[in-house]
């Protein structure tokens, strides 16, 4: 088996797995309870945050753990635009799901959304992000890489426009595909939001984290007991938590140029097929979009399935439909994309198996 679908979900690693299951078994109380077993598993919630913070760069109370990216997200969203600061919201037409579903929550609200409409690179300019923020912006989310085609944004350009336009507005990414592919720091950022996900590093599935610098108040649109520092209510999932924990810390910024090589050796062998054409330019080093002019994208990714090579046509929360990132791009080939996603157990053998079934395969729907 091939696995080229980390963008999807990446497997959990082992240490991460341990990590769970012991947390799982040693703290089995509800962290809000008040008796021995409760405060134990508090103490390790609160462990694991500090640990989360201090591999992303922050303070401990600047991290709150959610149930996935897609929650971070929707949070991040809804709870940090704010009428009152202005109407006017700024964001590309190339986002994650999470964030466009959101942004439509916010046009039947009363907000005023910009799309910025992406280069033939997949990425948005910061001069066309500059010339979107008005006085009237009350929040500016741009993810960080796009999670299609790898484009890198320009986000740590965005918060001195915003401090001399629209100083109360909040700025948020979605790092959900930065995180663990790409050098970062909130810090430098300069963020007020930071989205986050525990599956997408070799973590497990069904928790986030979302990154709230101090002093930013957001509204909640989470209702009932308050957990969280009352930002995102219910009952944490320490073994996940815990296991989101472990995937962080074993990030290293050597992996970066691990995949990078990688990729260019995917690409490399690729577009050497007769017709292919990359979607996107450099970006991330872990994702990789390229079209097979002829052979729409759904056989061609149940043909390699058969062969044991898993990929996809693009983002798994779209669950079949036609991608909103290529068409935003103006992609040609749009039908006929396949995205390649690695991570850092993939291997070089794993990435000349792959050309030469891409090219088998190729030459066979052609005929």
């Amino acid at each position: 088996m091939i696995y080229l679908d980390n963008s999807a979900t990446s497997f959990p690693a082992p240490e991460v797995i341990r990590s769970a299951a012991d947390a799982m078994i040693k703290f089995p109380g509800n962290p809000s309870s008040r008796h021995t077993l409760g405060l134990e598993a508090e103490k390790e919630l609160e462990s694991c945050r500090k640990r989360a913070a201090k591999v992303l760069g922050v303070e401990s109370k600047e991290v709150y753990f959610t149930s996935g990216g897609t929650e971070s997200d929707n949070i991040a969203i809804l709870g940090g635009a704010n009428i009152k600061k202005g109407r006017r919201v700024v964001t590309t037409a190339v986002e994650h799901p999470a964030v466009m579903e959101s942004m439509k929550r916010l046009e039947e609200l009363g907000f005023e959304v910009i799309y910025l409409p992406p280069e033939k690179d997949g990425g948005v300019t910061i001069d066309a992000i500059r010339e979107a923020i008005t006085p009237d912006t009350c929040l500016v989310s741009i993810m960080a890489v796009n999670n299609e085609t790898g484009a890198v944004m320009p986000v740590d350009k965005i918060k001195p426009i915003l401090e001399k336009t629209a100083p109360r507005a909040l700025l948020h990414t979605d790092a959900v595909q930065a995180l663990g592919h790409i050098p970062m720091s909130l810090k430098k950022w300069d963020v007020d939001m930071a989205s986050f996900s525990g599956h997408k590093i070799h973590g497990p599935r069904g928790i986030g984290a979302l990154y709230v610098k101090s002093g930013v108040t957001i509204h909640t649109p989470s209702l009932g007991g308050g957990q969280e520092r009352g930002l995102r209510s219910g009952t944490e999932n320490l073994p996940c938590i815990a296991g989101m924990t472990t995937a962080l810390e074993l990030l290293k910024p050597e992996d970066f140029e691990l995949m990078a090589g990688l990729r260019s050796r995917l690409r490399d062998g690729l577009l050497s097929i007769p017709g292919a054409v990359q979607n996107g330019g450099e970006g991330s080093p872990h994702i990789l979009n390229i079209s097979f002019p002829g052979i729409r994208s759904e056989v061609m990714l149940n043909a390699l399935s058969l062969r044991r090579i898993y990929v996809s046509s693009g983002s798994a929360c779209a669950r079949g439909a036609g991608s909103h990132v290529l068409k935003a791009m103006g992609a040609p080939l749009a039908d006929n994309a396949v995205r390649f996603s690695l991570s850092r157990y993939t291997d070089k053998t794993e990435i000349d198996k792959t050309v030469e079934a891409v090219k088998e395969t190729v030459t066979e729907l052609r005929r």
